[in-house]
């Protein structure tokens, strides 16, 4: 059975049952407010009746003259408000004063043996005792009612309900199925949009104008399209950007094996020469293969750090030491600042790897006999490590993209410099892996900074302890 028939049969049987029990409820009232309105009347009548009926015999100085009188009362009434009352007085089996209603029912016969307030003979009888202290007699004054237009009444109630009660059913279940289908269409939408979803084309979006939860399963299903659309288009620019960095490579080493095997004169030097042509492009190979696999560890969060408490000075030491021979091959000055103690937790070798890029591209940028500083410091809560050139700088246009993977600004009429655009992509989920950041400070000609940042290890300590004060209190 489908998600509608369900909400619509289950919306129908409790709106149904509710009807229905409104319907019984209804019923039940108003019988009762009916026979409640009558037995009052009734109640009045006897009492009204009781009231003449003292009257009279006190008035009289014998029995039968205030009966008389008391029958005189009463046939008077007949033409007053409780003409369809039927009055009977009685004293003992023997009948003081009698006044019949409109329908002449004679119920003197089985009145001896009613009670305060009952049917008989289709008559709703009250009786009440009077007793005459001067007579020293009881007498039973009963007023009565028929109960047929009471019962007519009822029954035009019970006709209208059989005939109401289908229909309000059935306008329950025409009202649930409309129901059920405007709050599942949505969801129906939502089937189709993931219909109409591929890897080619994820632009479907689902559109509601109403609120509730199913409107915000539907925000965050869009939500969750977003997030695959713009992954889907990383991935396929990162494709695009691997399959044109490995292509190159490939391609020059191939050209050079061609172009050996095919030489006819080619000399031992020459296989050399193609041979290091080929070793050099597969050395570039292999470390952009091992970037792009860095980089999807990062990516699906099983990048593996052995975190311990480490010294930043001695990674930034050690990347240093790595990097002057590559500034010496430039005539470049590498200048490093005294170096304070700096511990924190993370993987020595990964901030060291940071570092290193950092400084790899500031001695690519440098011209040949410039000069690069590197400091370390505190800031705020932050151990704070810079690496700044006197390069030619990055254009404004490309500073929101340095972080890009297989991105390198290409200016014209400047020379192509070795490198795959990974560096500083790598740096920052290095960093990111490690709570902290790389960033770029500043750029202009002459002057290119950047900064990588990681939290002190006391400060890591000190959340780790109120964490574990939080949790205790909770608990």
């Amino acid at each position: 059975m489908s998600t509608r028939a369900q909400l619509s049969i289950t919306f129908g049987c409790l709106f149904g049952t509710l009807i229905l029990a409104l319907a019984l409820f209804s019923y039940f009232v108003r019988k009762n407010d009916l026979y409640r309105r009558l037995d009052t009347g009734l109640q009045v009548a006897s009492g009204a009746t009781a009231m003449s009926a003292e009257h009279e015999l006190n008035e009289h100085a014998n029995r039968a003259s205030g009966e008389r009188d008391l029958q005189d009362v009463l046939n008077e009434t007949r033409s007053a408000a409780l003409n369809d009352t039927e009055i009977l007085v009685c004293d003992g089996q023997r009948t003081a004063a009698y006044k019949p209603g409109r329908q002449n029912v004679d119920f003197c016969r089985t009145s001896r043996s009613l009670a305060n307030t009952s049917t008989t003979t289709g008559m709703r009888v009250a009786a009440l005792d009077l007793y005459s202290a001067k007579f020293r007699s009881t007498y039973a004054v009963y007023a009565a009612k028929p109960i047929e237009p009471l019962l007519a009444h009822l029954e035009r109630i019970r006709i209208a309900l059989f005939v109401l009660l289908p229909l309000g059913l059935i306008a329950a279940g025409i009202a649930g199925y409309y129901l059920a289908s405007r709050t599942l269409r949505p969801l129906q939408q939502l089937a189709h949009t993931v219909d109409r979803v591929t890897s080619s084309d994820m632009s479907a979006r689902v559109h509601v104008k109403s609120g509730g939860e199913i409107a915000l399963l539907v925000r965050r299903f869009n939500s969750l399209l977003d997030r695959l659309e713009q992954a889907f288009k990383v991935q396929r620019t990162f494709m695009a950007d691997a399959s044109h960095q490995i292509r190159t490579p490939v391609t020059a080493a191939l050209v050079a094996a061609q172009v050996a095997r095919r030489a006819l004169s080619a000399t031992l030097e020459d296989y050399r020469e193609s041979l290091a042509v080929v070793e050099n492009q597969m050395s570039l190979l292999r470390r952009t293969i091992e970037d792009m696999f860095f980089l999807s560890q990062a990516d699906t969060a099983s990048l593996e750090i052995q975190r311990q408490e480490v010294f930043l000075e001695d990674a930034v030491s050690d990347a240093v030491h790595s990097a002057r021979p590559l500034a010496a091959a430039k005539q470049q000055t590498l200048k490093v600042e005294a170096l304070p103690e700096a511990r924190c937790s993370g993987d020595q070798d990964l901030l060291r790897q940071v570092v290193l890029i950092l400084l790899d591209n500031a001695i690519k940028y440098t011209p040949v006999g410039g000069c690069i500083g590197v400091s370390l410091g505190r800031r705020d809560d932050d151990w704070v490590c810079s690496v700044t050139d006197n390069g030619p700088g990055i254009s404004p246009s490309a500073e929101s993209r340095i972080f890009e993977r297989f991105f390198r600004e290409e200016r014209p009429g400047t020379e192509s410099l070795p490198g795959s655009g990974l560096g500083l992509a790598i740096g920052k989920s290095i960093m990111e892996a490690h709570s902290g950041s790389v960033t770029l400070v500043s750029s202009q000609p002459g002057c290119t900074t950047f900064a990588l940042a990681i939290p002190a290890d006391e400060v890591i300590q000190r959340n780790a302890r109120a964490q574990a004060n939080s949790l205790a209190v909770r608990m």
